[in-house]
């Protein structure tokens, strides 16, 4: 293992353990401060060791120099880091908030009218009475109480705290993946990759949930999961994979979702249903993130796609391909009636990708059985359909202006 990855594996333990000292302050000030005082030292000794690296101020410079220079995430860092070492603690700022989650978009949450104190004493019934007295009636089925901590740098307040940190961690860990692969090998195993310290996998961003339709508190939650050893993939997803290693990695949203569309009709075709995933992708369309859900109702999709945007804004991701089956309901006449209540007109199997320059692209199924007991079948949608174009996709808003996010500001 090289230096700088040695220095990157602790920089990974000290950003678990801001997590682990959420709610415990001197503790948590603490570990910030370690955090970002080593991330700076990662780059310092691949600039000690740079006799060891071939073509070293190029690379350096693409690599570092050059995407780091206009990143406010990461300048944010570095002035942080200065402030540590010649002046002391950072001026940070613990917060309690409450708001009700209605929709997939942060801009519509309606936040609870209370002020600090009384949150701060205040049980989970006081608050549902407060959010249940704002809430319209169609939207009570569906509608989530969020009970949020917050930690934040009064230097760069609009993001939290371990969510910069987190973002900063993938930068770090970008440059030494970079710097692997520059040097004819791979980033070693033990580091860990920056979904692995995902604040919603290890419950730092101490975000709890009440469903307005159910009691008691809960919380998102991501595992991961290691690939099957004994998976055999059927002959279509073998062909598949023949062609993808001739043609290569696809270069726009169009070959990415064409790509993907193979892959989720030859899985459908195999299992006969498709699970929700959600692929994420760099500039050159290589994939930089996976993620599944298993939704129980309408509310955990608008939880399901908060934490996606965190997750591209954190990766910086460039473009995305989400699969999924969906039921299509008939709205007419909706007024109070609750959305899952609504009659099922049709069955659709799913693939839509975009990426930050606000370019979409799809490709839809009808989902038929010719009778109730036969397995389904897939019938590709024609683009004329009405149902083909369905207007700007709202649940996925969030993420793409997270994306976006990252990339004008860094964070």
């Amino acid at each position: 293992m090289h230096p700088w990855e040695r220095r990157l594996r602790d920089l990974s333990g000290l950003l678990k353990n801001c997590g682990d000292a959420y709610f415990s302050p001197d503790l948590f000030r603490r570990n910030t401060n370690q955090f970002l005082q080593t991330s700076r030292t990662v780059t310092f000794i691949i600039q000690k060791n740079k006799k060891e690296i071939p073509d070293y101020a190029s690379w350096y410079e693409s690599n570092v120099v050059a995407p780091w220079s206009a990143d406010t995430a990461m300048k944010w860092a570095k002035d942080a880091r200065n402030v540590i070492e010649k002046e002391g603690d950072l001026d940070l700022a613990s917060a309690l908030h409450v708001d009700l989650v209605i929709s997939h978009n942060a801009s519509e949450d309606i936040e609870i009218s209370t002020t600090k104190a009384e949150l701060l004493k205040a049980d989970t019934g006081k608050l549902l009475r407060h959010a249940l007295a704002a809430l319209p009636a169609a939207t009570l089925d569906v509608a989530v109480l969020k009970i949020e901590r917050r930690w934040v740098a009064n230097s760069f307040p609009a993001v939290e705290l371990i969510y910069v940190m987190t973002y900063v961690y993938s930068r770090v860990y970008e440059v030494c993946r970079d710097l692997a692969i520059h040097l004819g090998g791979e980033l070693d195993t033990s580091i860990p990759h920056p979904t692995a310290l995902d604040p919603t996998s290890n419950d730092v961003s101490r975000t709890r949930y009440i469903k307005m339709g159910q009691s008691g508190l809960g919380k998102l939650e991501t595992i991961r999961m290691d690939a099957d050893p004994h998976f055999k993939a059927s002959p279509e997803l073998l062909k598949i994979k023949d062609e993808f290693e001739k043609t290569g990695n696809p270069g726009n949203v169009r070959e990415t979702v064409e790509l993907i569309a193979k892959l989720a009709k030859a899985t459908f075709d195999q299992y006969r249903n498709h699970v929700p995933m959600l692929f994420l992708f760099d500039e050159k369309w290589k994939q930089i993130d996976f993620i599944s859900a298993a939704f129980a109702d309408q509310a955990d999709k608008f939880i399901f796609w908060r934490n996606a945007a965190d997750r591209a804004n954190y990766l910086k991701a460039f473009g995305f391909v989400w699969v999924c089956e969906f039921w299509i309901r008939d709205l007419k006449g909706r007024g109070d009636v609750p959305f899952r209540q609504l009659p099922i007109v049709g069955e659709r199997l799913h693939v839509i990708g975009g990426d930050v320059r606000d370019e979409l692209s799809a490709i839809t199924w009808n989902i038929r059985r010719t009778t109730a007991d036969a397995k389904p079948i897939l019938e590709e949608v024609e683009p004329d359909d009405e149902f083909a174009a369905d207007g700007a996709f709202l649940f996925l808003h969030p993420m793409v202006t997270a994306m976006k996010a990252a990339r004008r500001t860094g964070a």
